[in-house]
Formats: C-alpha cells, structure tokens, sequence
C-alpha cells in the first residue's frame, strides 16, 4: 500500500514536473536573465578588479587569478537567481485557474507542490552549468574534472531546491505577484555577503559574522576548491549540512503555507 502511494505521487509529480520545465524554458526571457546578470558580473569584475588578487587576504584561496577566485562566486548566484521568483509561476497558475483543475482530478494535492518544486533542481543545476561553461570559456579551470563539475551542479541543484522556499512562501501567503518579486528583492543582500567578491579576511568583523551562518558562502566554499585546488570533502560536508538544514526550514514552511492556500 505505502509502495503504491509512493509510485503514484512520483507519477504525478514526474508528469506535471515535466510540464513545469517546458513552461521554464519555452519562455527565453526566464532562462536569458538568469544567466545575464552572473555572466556580466564574471565578465567585467574578473577584469576590472584582476589586480585585486595581490592583496594578503586572497592568498588563502589558492586562486591563481581573481576570475578563479570570481567563478565559483557567480555559479552560486546562477541557482541563486534560478529561483529566486519561482513561486510567482505558480501564482499565475492559481489565477488563471489552472490549479483548480488540478485540484479536481484525483491526484493528490502535494503532487501540484512537488511538481513545481523538483524541476527547480534542474533549472538551478542546468542554469549553474552554463556559467560554468563560460567561466572555463573565459579561462577558469577545474580541477577536479568531470566528477567535479558534476558535484558543482548537484550541489546547485540542491541549493536552487532549498532555497525556493523563500519565494513560494511569500507567493502562498500572500497570493500576489508584485509582493513576491518585492519580497524576493530583500533576500539580494544576502548573496552579496557571501565570499563571491572577496574572502572574509577582507570583510569588516560585522560581516565577517554574517557571513559564518551564509548558507550560499557554504555553497561557494565547497565549490571553489572543485575549481582551483581539489576535492575539499570536508567544505562538500558542510555545504550539503547548510543545505539540508536551509531546505528542512524553508520547505517545511512551504508545505504549510501551500495547505493554507489549497484548503
């Protein structure tokens, strides 16, 4: 009995997932935009601030260059961005009635959730490997390989899922677009607090602080040995932790805040 209700939510949620990921990517403008705003940051910053790298904060990092320092920094912010106004899709759907149709077939209710929610690994991993793919373009390298680069975009992956719940749950408790995408807005400095623009030796000791309990420094630190240096199992540990905890939290909240919206 629990086997079969397994295969059936998986079922369910496969079908609309799927559905979800030809919405994502039939619209270039979601996918162009994304990707635009890291590729330019990559590109001018790795340029304009190239002599940064000399200061003694950065020699910790191992990164020949401030684009290798630079890259693992804009691959973060590529999930980051992935999602960051996920949960307003899905209000459209709440408005045009479409979810109510959902609603009245005999799928379970989670499913709708779920069928938004995993496709967001995707989207995160797949958006992240594009600037991937261009920061070796530009001259960034990894070296740890193939496997390397596909722990950098599980771990993305991972990240863009646990992190969504900072828009889907503005979006179900408030039911409105213009408040989700302002709401999201306030999460943008925690992205800039990260170590994506310089290391924490050359942070003030307030942000320093912050930066200790950032979950996307945890993602950009076990990112940036994959790219510079080698495997860091130890910062991996700790990302997939900051993760797990970030997405128990968020989603959770999400779960709640979607039963209040459906009920």
């Amino acid at each position: 009995m629990v086997t079969r209700l397994i295969g059936d939510l998986f079922y369910e949620s496969w079908y609309l997932g799927l559905r979800t990921l030809r919405r994502f990517y039939r619209v270039p403008a979601n996918w162009i935009g994304i990707i635009l705003f890291p590729l330019i940051q990559l590109f001018v910053f790795s340029q304009l601030f190239k002599d940064i790298i000399q200061l003694p904060g950065f020699r910790a990092s191992g990164s020949g260059s401030y684009l290798a320092y630079l890259a693992p920094g804009q691959i973060a912010f590529t999930a980051f961005f992935a999602v960051a106004w996920s949960g307003s899709a899905i209000l459209v759907e709440y408005r045009n009635g479409y979810m109510d149709k959902l609603r009245a077939t005999p799928i379970r209710r989670v499913s709708i959730l779920f069928g938004e929610l995993a496709p967001l690994f995707f989207e995160s991993a797949i958006m992240a490997g594009g600037i991937l793919v261009l920061s070796i373009v530009l001259g960034a390298t990894i070296k740890t390989g193939l496997l390397g680069a596909a722990l950098i975009l599980v771990l993305s992956g991972l990240f863009g899922m646990a992190w969504a719940g900072t828009s889907f749950v503005p979006a179900f408790l408030t039911k409105s677009e213009q408040a989700t995408g302002t709401l999201s807005l306030l999460f943008f400095p925690i992205a800039f607090m990260s170590t994506a623009f310089v290391p924490p030796a050359l942070m003030p000791s307030w942000l320093q602080t912050v930066n200790d309990w950032n979950p996307i420094t945890f993602l950009i630190e076990a990112i940036r040995p994959l790219m510079v240096s080698g495997f860091d199992w130890g910062a991996i540990g700790k990302a997939l932790v900051a993760i797990a905890v970030l997405g128990t939290v968020l989603q959770s909240a999400t779960l709640w805040a979607f039963r209040r919206l459906t009920a």
